[in-house]
């Protein structure tokens, strides 16, 4: 016979229980709190993922629209086929040529010296006089050979400037440590349309040089200098981009510009994984990455256009609609490389949608395997479901929809021809899919006597 258990036996059964009953909450305890802390982490990363690709899209818009010559050339390319950036260019050109030859005061000479009484049409004769030149540049400017030189200028400007941007100091040009933009060139084919109107301003021939983007500009303007009789500016016909003690501080910025750069493009991309390899539910951490990327390319988008109007309002009158011409061409790239993130972005948050296992979404997956067995079915004579059956009584108001949908994207999206028979074709198949869907559904018509 077993000896009986003492209240001290009982009380160490129950404390050893208790313990035991710890242990076992505090096992259970650990993953729910890890699985707490993976939620938190990839919070966090989806955050910085985020706040990466707002510093992302626009830094790499930048730097490949700068430094690719290409895709530089694409957007300031058409620029000289615009009329408003002709008109600017042949008032600047034409106020160059009168400022630097000073018409005026020679008029007001010759006025002084034939009829003193009419001095007072100097300025308005002048006025005239700076007109009709302008016409003329601005048929030169309109010309082929100007589109040439826009696009020899800015293909060697582009090079120039990333050269310095990169710290090569050996391609600056003109006097000293300067990098500019030469259109002496361009000036000097003006002054040659006007040469006959030059003479007679000047009261001498004038016999101008030949200058090319190659020749020296300290040189050009000396040529111009003894061909117009005339002192000019060393700087006349460029434009200076960069000064020599403005060159470090932009090489540093660009430096740290691209050191950003790369640094948010690693950052986005161990965060965005993170994130997805922590989560407990990829899926739905997915959809709120991609929802946040939606959510700041749109944000980026609507500041965009508000600072181009900004910069477009802070121009002169005069100048406004030049400005918008260039600014408008590199927003337009911009919104153009945006857009095509937006694309992706969506198409990667309807993916992980529809392949969700929500109960809607599976319903809807099976619908439309549905539908496209009943395709096959229409062709091939096989058993029709439910969702087909379902096409077939609304078989006038799907197509009538289909209709309206194509009608829609005519009259509201500008479309090329390419996609337009693109549009036909699916338009197409589509009604003849639900037409033939719509004919399998139908019972057979009985025979007469049968």
């Amino acid at each position: 016979m077993s000896e009986q258990q003492g209240p001290e036996d009982l009380e160490a059964v129950r404390a050893e229980v208790d313990r035991l009953k710890e242990e076992v909450e505090k096992l259970e305890a650990k993953p729910e709190k890890r699985r707490r802390l993976r939620k938190v982490f990839a919070v966090v990363f989806i955050v910085i993922a985020v706040l990466a690709a707002t510093a992302l899209t626009p830094g790499l818009w930048a730097r490949r629209t700068v430094y690719n010559t290409n895709r530089y050339l694409a957007v300031v390319g058409p620029l000289a086929s615009d009329p408003a950036i002709q008109e600017a260019l042949a008032r600047q050109l034409t106020q160059a040529v009168f400022t630097a030859t000073d018409v005026e005061a020679k008029v007001q000479a010759a006025i002084a010296e034939r009829a003193p009484r009419l001095g007072f049409i100097a300025g308005p004769l002048t006025s005239s006089l700076q007109g009709f030149v302008q016409d003329q540049a601005q048929k030169v400017l309109a010309s082929s050979q100007f589109q040439d030189f826009w696009v020899r200028a800015n293909t060697a400007l582009q090079k120039q400037v990333v050269a310095v941007l990169d710290g090569n100091s050996d391609v600056l040009t003109v006097q000293g440590n300067q990098v500019v933009f030469n259109y002496l060139p361009l000036l000097n084919d003006a002054l040659q349309q006007l040469s006959g109107t030059l003479s007679a301003i000047l009261n001498r021939q004038i016999t101008l040089p030949t200058i090319t983007p190659d020749t020296v500009p300290s040189q050009a303007v000396t040529s111009l200098e003894t061909a117009l009789g005339v002192t000019l500016p060393p700087t006349f016909g460029s434009v200076t981009l960069f000064q020599g003690d403005e060159l470090t501080s932009v090489q540093d910025a660009v430096s740290t510009f691209n050191n950003i750069l790369i640094l948010a493009m690693a950052l986005f991309i161990i965060s965005a994984a993170l994130a997805l390899i922590l989560s407990t539910r990829r899926r739905r951490t997915l959809l709120q990455l991609v929802t946040a990327l939606i959510v700041v390319v749109v944000l980026e988008r609507r500041f965009a256009i508000a600072e181009a109007n900004n910069v477009v309002n802070m121009a002169k009158p005069e100048n406004q609609a030049a400005v918008q011409a260039i600014i408008g061409a590199f927003l337009s790239s911009l919104l153009l490389a945006t857009k095509r993130i937006l694309w992706v972005l969506f198409v990667v948050l309807i993916v992980a949608v529809v392949t969700a296992p929500y109960p809607w979404a599976v319903r809807a997956r099976a619908w439309v395997a549905d539908v496209g067995r009943a395709g096959v079915g229409a062709v091939r004579g096989a058993e029709i479901g439910p969702a087909a059956a379902w096409v077939g009584g609304h078989r006038d108001a799907l197509m009538l929809a289909g209709a309206v949908v194509a009608a829609i994207i005519l009259l509201f999206a500008s479309i090329s021809l390419g996609w337009f028979l693109v549009l036909a074709i699916v338009l197409a198949l589509y009604e003849l899919a639900v037409y033939r869907i719509a004919a399998a559904t139908l019972p057979e018509p009985k025979e007469v006597g049968a």
